[in-house]
């Protein structure tokens, strides 16, 4: 125990000192293992980079973060939240009327096309084409499409979504609402009987149809 506090004691003078350092500097200074490193600069609680696939690392008293959350060193990038992931999307919901890709790759300084790809497969983002642009917009622009077409350029733009949705899996998810019966035709009652039945039809599609078709159920005066 003691052996390991002295060896946490130096690691954290070495990195507070050169304020980041990648994985094989830290094993070169040192002549630590991998796995010993890796063990205590996660005791430690460092912070990964998002840039550089991770290699580098610094100490959470270090980063002076941005109001996006983001702290870089010369070129290699930090950010408070738990990963890449969890940081577009909140670029994208605290953007003001959405952000393309290439703006995202401008402010995180790397390619953002895999992290995207990931959040739409997870259903955690929407977007919109303009032209030959992907807008991906926040929730206020997501859930609210009277704001959306009011703010946005309604000529150019497309509502669109990930892959089709497949005429079965519409009838599928209808034969599942006439089941249900007493259903509000709206996106949360949508999203738990799709659960329900294990229909593989994402929430955000199955919102955009029925903005798209003005299937929302009608509020009676």
């Amino acid at each position: 125990m003691r052996i390991r506090n002295e060896r946490l004691i130096q690691l954290k003078r070495l990195i507070e000192k050169r304020k980041v350092m990648s994985f094989d500097e830290i094993m070169e200074s040192s002549h630590w293992s991998e796995a010993t490193v890796r063990r205590d600069v996660a005791n430690l609680e460092g912070i990964s980079s998002f840039t550089h696939n991770g290699r580098f690392i610094t100490l959470p008293s270090i980063p002076h973060f941005n109001e996006m959350g983001i702290w870089f060193r010369r070129k290699t990038g930090f950010t408070k939240f738990n990963n890449s992931l969890e940081l577009i999307v909140n670029i994208i919901d605290t953007s003001q009327n959405g952000i393309t890709k290439e703006e995202l790759d401008e402010v995180l300084k790397i390619d953002v096309y895999k992290q995207i790809n990931t959040l739409l497969q997870r259903d955690q983002i929407y977007r919109v084409k303009t032209g030959r642009k992907y807008l991906y917009l926040p929730n206020s622009l997501a859930k609210n499409k009277k704001k959306r077409l009011r703010l946005l350029p309604t000529a150019d733009i497309e509502e669109c979504h990930l892959g089709r949705v497949k005429t079965t899996d519409l009838v599928a998810l209808l034969k599942a609402v006439l089941i249900e019966k007493e259903v509000n035709i709206d996106v949360p009652s949508i999203r738990r009987i799709s659960r329900k039945y294990s229909l593989k039809i994402p929430a955000k599609q199955v919102e955009q149809l029925l903005n798209k078709y003005d299937l929302f159920e009608k509020k009676t005066p």
